[in-house]
């Protein structure tokens, strides 16, 4: 069995690169599988470095990073909606700033402790969104998600966190990213329909596409989420006001925000979306576009270890 780490030096505000001298010791004393180590160099890196691991015979493949970093390495994995080499596993060793997938999974937080889960971890099959939608350029993009793809407020959120700083941690970070970001964003009316039924509108805040429960940094807008059912929790933020957003900030970190009747929860297999204004999209804490959207999900599609 072979293992490639591929490590993000640059995630967690560089924190990552500083602590791997650390980790690769840990490794070394604990890891029991032959492993090999590969560095990202560039955006979009991580994803190539998979894809080249999975048909060298690499059957384990583990993200050192954030959910960023996760996400670079899922799509290295897919080719046409396909797994390259179904026989090869992901693994996850989450340091970035928000490392919002791991929690769904209640995975350790101490890096010795995630190395010895990694050795007695077994594949479990999970749900991989899929979404097309358009670059800031207007080109045509495909790409695939584990976690959680939101559009509105969080799209806006995450391209100002991922231009500006991440030195306070993933919590304080996204908290920064809210607070400005709520002093001058305006909601955005929406035109979606869900499993390809009829045309809905509205004023929304923020539009959740969940698989996984938790983004933002340990915001929790999706309690009921399950990374194996093959359904989407749609989450729907209406026109939230900016205080009433600040107020109530405390209610989504805990779950308990599906009490406001302006947030309605739905399920979904297959979402698209479309707005006359600019609407920015966010996946796996990643920006990456903009409107207009289509997401579909595959169930059961990618083998993670746990």
């Amino acid at each position: 069995m072979k293992t490639r780490f591929i490590v993000n030096p640059e995630s967690a505000n560089g924190s990552t690169g500083r602590r791997w001298p650390h980790i690769e010791l840990l490794l070394k004393r604990t890891y029991r599988f032959n492993y090999e180590v590969a560095f990202t160099e560039k955006p979009w890196h991580a994803s190539q470095l998979a894809r080249e691991a999975i048909e060298g015979g690499c059957d384990r493949i583990i993200s050192v990073g954030g959910d960023g970093t996760l996400n670079e390495v899922v799509n290295g994995f897919l080719e046409n909606d396909n797994l390259i080499n179904p026989d090869a596993a992901l693994g996850v060793l989450e340091i970035g700033t928000g490392a919002d997938f791991s929690k769904s999974f209640n995975f350790p937080k101490t890096v010795e402790e995630m190395i010895l889960r990694l050795n007695r971890a077994k594949p479990k099959m999970i749900d991989v969104g899929k979404a097309e939608y358009r670059s800031l350029k207007d080109l045509e993009i495909t790409r695939y998600f584990v976690n959680i793809l939101d559009f509105g407020m969080g799209g806006a959120v995450v391209e100002r966190v991922n231009r500006t700083t991440k030195l306070f941690g993933g919590k304080i970070s996204f908290l920064i990213g809210i607070l400005t970001t709520l002093f001058k964003y305006e909601n955005k009316t929406i035109h979606y329909r869900l499993d390809g039924g009829e045309w809905e509108t509205g004023v929304f805040n923020n539009f959740i596409t969940a698989n996984g429960r938790y983004f933002g940094g340990g915001l929790f807008p999706a309690p009921s989420a399950e990374l194996d059912d093959g359904w989407f929790d749609v989450v729907f933020f209406g026109d939230v006001g900016r205080l009433e957003a600040i107020l109530n900030l405390s209610k989504l970190r805990k779950g308990t925000h599906l009490e406001n009747p302006k947030v309605t929860l739905r399920r979904a297999k297959e979402i698209e979306a479309v707005s006359k204004e600019q609407v920015f999209i966010d996946m796996d804490g990643e920006f990456v576009g903009k409107l207009p959207l289509k997401v579909l999900i595959f169930p059961k599609k990618l083998p993670i270890l746990v």
